[in-house]
């Protein structure tokens, strides 16, 4: 089936939120503490990202199959890592809120909508993508490895629970 990424649009709202709300309870479901007790994604939060430009979803077999948000940094809880960040770049993008249709899981769509990001960073002229996730979310961390991101530390995100991994691909 056919697979690609676009701009979110406020008609897709419905079915991010069905989608991030099965991420919550699939996060749930393997103990993760990550987007539990009330920080996960909501629908003003997204409602923002869509009107700002920087709320993506993956498209397959004609449908809404996953989200994520690209956004450009700094951002403070990346500034204050516990580790250290490759390079010298001050203009990089983070990757935030990935989900994917709990309904197909585990067909490679959580990679493919990363590697589209990547790929729309770059032709945004990026080359430093930052992305994070909580310890306990080995999924994730399964997929950022095989894209060739690398651990650099711990940051701390600004909710219960925030220790999170941070990982960086550097692109030329």
């Amino acid at each position: 089936m056919m697979a690609y990424t676009r701009k979110a649009r406020l008609t897709d709202l419905d079915a991010i939120l069905k989608i991030t709300d099965q991420a919550v309870t699939f996060l749930a479901s393997q103990n993760s503490p990550q987007w539990q007790g009330g920080d996960g994604p909501t629908r003003t939060e997204f409602e923002t990202a869509i009107n700002d430009g920087i709320a993506y979803v993956l498209i397959y077999d004609q449908q809404v199959a996953g989200v994520a948000k690209l956004i450009p940094g700094p951002e403070a809880a990346y500034e204050a890592i516990d580790g250290r960040w490759l390079g010298d770049a001050s203009a990089y993008m983070t990757i935030h809120r990935v989900a994917v249709d709990g309904e197909i899981r585990g067909q490679g769509l959580a990679q493919q909508l990363l590697h589209d990001l990547i790929v729309l960073a770059r032709e945004r002229d990026f080359t430093d993508i930052r992305i994070d996730t909580h310890e306990l979310n080995a999924i994730m961390q399964h997929v950022v490895a095989k894209l060739g991101f690398t651990y650099q530390g711990m940051v701390m995100m600004p909710v219960a629970h925030g220790e999170r991994k941070a990982y960086q691909l550097i692109l030329d």
